[in-house]
């Protein structure tokens, strides 16, 4: 790791998925680029971060962080663990001398930006929302670009830093291979996919209608399901699934999202950002049903923006039990419209932002 010539630049966003596969993506696209780089990884201890970025052999570090509650007891705990985890990124920092820091979003980001700023290293972000989050909008001061993946970021930052480029994908997103997806999720070739989504930690009330549905038999014969339920859900809805019922699939997290994106049909998923960026790349139909709790209700504004394209159908959670079962069958019925969407999607997707955002830093630490 400090072998001379190396590029060392240290990543942060974390928490959630959401805020550490952009990190991940924009770290794989500089590998690509320059095998000097060297980036290493800030992650809550025992969160999410090191089992998802060793996967793509990147080291890490691990400092304690927890995110804000709006409680008088969870404000407290988290500025107790901020200041903890600030020193702690101190230090990392000043061992490991990166180049430059890259702030993804999350409490994950907020320290790393603020020691960076300390000791004077150079600071990239990137924000995944149409509505940056505060930790954007706090360490957007001290940032030399902040990379956007929606115009209307730039209303709420300093538009002078702001860089539109989309949002970091894999590049191997697109072009899955269908044949071996099949066997990878145990799918039938012959049927139509519809793809359930409801991020990396589950979505309760998605999984509950689909639960119903599945029970009341309401997918035709010629589709099946391939249904993320996110990992605290899965025995529970694995075990209340009848053998028999469902034609399909259940999986607690797909790893493999190229595979899973090459054999779908439709989309049924939340509006995070990332999500939405990897289905418009991948030329996916959509109905979309925002998480209502999003800070700002930043996902139905993600989502309106594929709305107005006509890549997508919004159903807002509290009409679900009323509007999904139809827009379901709508679109399952209407093989036109679904392609027609498809087109819309793909016309919004921006594949080479990774890239994009990997070599602009790079150039910048030549």
């Amino acid at each position: 790791m400090d072998a001379p010539g190396r590029k060392k630049i240290l990543f942060a966003g974390g928490g959630t998925a959401g805020h550490l596969v952009p990190a991940i993506n924009i770290a794989l696209a500089m590998r690509s680029i320059d095998n000097t780089a060297t980036p290493l990884f800030i992650g809550k201890r025992d969160g999410i971060e090191r089992e998802m970025v060793e996967r793509f052999r990147f080291d890490i570090r691990e400092i304690d962080a927890v995110g804000m509650r709006r409680t008088p007891v969870g404000f407290l705990k988290f500025i107790l663990n901020w200041r903890r985890g600030y020193r702690q990124t101190l230090k990392i920092m000043e061992k490991f001398e990166p180049m430059a820091v890259v702030g993804t979003g999350g409490y994950i980001s907020a320290p790393a930006v603020r020691a960076a700023h300390k000791l004077n290293i150079p600071i990239y972000i990137q924000e995944q929302n149409s509505l940056p989050g505060l930790t954007t909008r706090i360490g957007n001061r001290y940032a030399d670009i902040v990379f956007t993946a929606y115009e209307t970021a730039a209303k709420y930052l300093d538009a002078d830093k702001c860089q539109l480029v989309g949002n970091p994908i894999r590049r191997d997103l697109i072009g899955g291979d269908r044949e071996s997806a099949y066997l990878q999720f145990d799918l039938d070739p012959q049927k139509d996919i519809l793809l359930v989504l409801g991020g990396s930690s589950g979505a309760e009330s998605i999984n509950e209608i689909i639960g119903a549905m599945v029970l009341e038999r309401f997918f035709p014969e010629n589709w099946q399901i391939l249904w993320q339920t996110g990992r605290r859900n899965y025995s529970n809805i694995s075990r209340s699934v009848p053998t028999g019922s469902l034609s399909g699939g259940i999986v607690p997290f797909i790893d493999d999202m190229p595979a899973a994106y090459a054999i779908t049909d439709l989309v049924l998923s939340r509006a995070g950002a990332m999500t939405l960026s990897e289905i418009s790349v991948s030329g996916l139909p959509a109905i979309l049903i925002p998480y209502p709790h999003a800070t700002g209700d930043h996902q139905t504004l993600n989502a309106k923006r594929l709305e107005d394209a006509g890549a997508a159908i919004i159903v807002p959670e509290k009409q679900m039990n009323k509007r999904l079962r139809n827009t379901l069958n709508y679109l399952i019925a209407d093989d036109t419209l679904r392609k027609k969407m498809s087109a819309a999607a793909r016309k919004m997707g921006r594949p080479d932002a990774a890239k994009v955002i990997a070599r602009t830093i790079l150039d910048r630490i030549k």
